[in-house]
């Protein structure tokens, strides 16, 4: 495999990271939970914007589903 090919599959790979934990923020903050993740070896959770995902609309999400 040449190297930027390789480069353009890590760039890939990252993006589509960034996208998933882009998605499980706003489901945590649509259904008004938090996050629980490890950072730096340190157990911590994140409390998404609440107010920023109080719309109604769930679109068929059955995180946000479940706590309604």
């Amino acid at each position: 495999m040449k190297e930027k090919e390789i480069k353009e599959m890590q760039r890939l790979i990252d993006e589509g990271v960034r996208r998933a934990q882009c998605r499980l923020w706003q489901r945590a903050g649509a259904a008004r939970q938090s996050l629980v993740v490890c950072r730096g070896g340190k157990i911590v959770e994140m409390v998404p914007d609440i107010e920023k995902y109080t719309s109604d609309s769930s679109n068929g999400d059955p995180l946000a589903r479940r706590n309604r």
